[in-house]
């Protein structure tokens, strides 16, 4: 039967990589750089939003309205194509009738807010690029010039708040992002340089100070036991075979 290696108890296999640090053991740079870009990118919408909005507001200039006979009498006018018009007065109670370069009669509406001196009373949007037959009724001047409410308004308005979180979050990331790149940047190079010369940061213990040298200890003289140096008796050679002495 065939026996299976199973981890014991406890293991869960080979130990996890720490979060923040590459597989080469370097912190990693991956996250503070998408937190910088997703920054930038977020403010690069934030002024893309706002130049939109700038761009679709209607430009109302006070110079540019011109003076409507408020007897009725008709009054033409050169107005462009598909644009928001307004009739402005102190006379709440304005009747106007508005004809386009084809003769149809355009739908005049009535607003119920004032946003400007003398306030807008009457709108209407035109239709193509051409002279426009124009003609009013009222007890005060009548003015008429593009509309400070329309639908350009509106949605350059919406753009323009749209574009203020988008602004924050960006900023916001774009900063911290950077701070922290940075930093990851500095202890990466920190890393890199340790295991270069790894004894570039070591402490550096001291070695204890060295003492004087001292005398050898003079050797203890042997003690003896009083016997007597041996004693060495020289004696005569005998003489050689057959000789006699003298």
């Amino acid at each position: 039967m065939a026996v299976w290696n199973q981890p014991g108890p406890g293991v869960n296999g080979p130990p996890q990589r720490p979060r923040g640090v590459d597989a080469d053991g370097l912190p990693s740079l991956t996250v503070p750089r998408v937190v910088t870009i997703g920054g930038v990118a977020a403010l690069l919408v934030a002024v893309a939003l706002f130049a939109a909005a700038v761009a679709i507001a209607p430009r109302v200039l006070e110079e540019d309205a011109v003076a409507i006979d408020q007897g009725g009498r008709s009054t033409a006018l050169s107005l462009l194509e598909d644009t928001e018009y307004g009739f402005f007065s102190a006379d709440a109670n304005v009747a106007c009738k508005v004809f386009d370069p084809a003769g149809t009669a355009l739908d005049v509406y009535t607003l119920d807010h004032d946003n400007s001196d003398p306030p807008q009373v009457l709108g209407f949007r035109s239709t193509n690029a051409g002279t426009y037959d124009v003609a009013c009724t009222g007890t005060s001047a009548i003015t008429i010039n593009q509309s400070n409410v329309s639908p350009e308004w509106s949605r350059s308005l919406r753009m323009a708040v749209t574009s203020i979180p988008f602004c924050v979050a960006g900023l916001t990331s774009t900063v911290v992002g950077a701070i922290w790149l940075v930093a990851r940047r500095r202890r990466r190079t920190r890393v890199m340089m340790s295991r270069l010369y790894p004894l570039a940061g070591a402490t550096v213990v001291p070695a204890p100070p060295m003492s004087a040298p001292q005398p050898a200890p003079a050797a203890t003289p042997t003690v003896g036991y009083g016997l007597a140096p041996q004693q060495v008796v020289y004696r005569p050679l005998p003489p050689p075979d057959g000789g006699q002495g003298v």
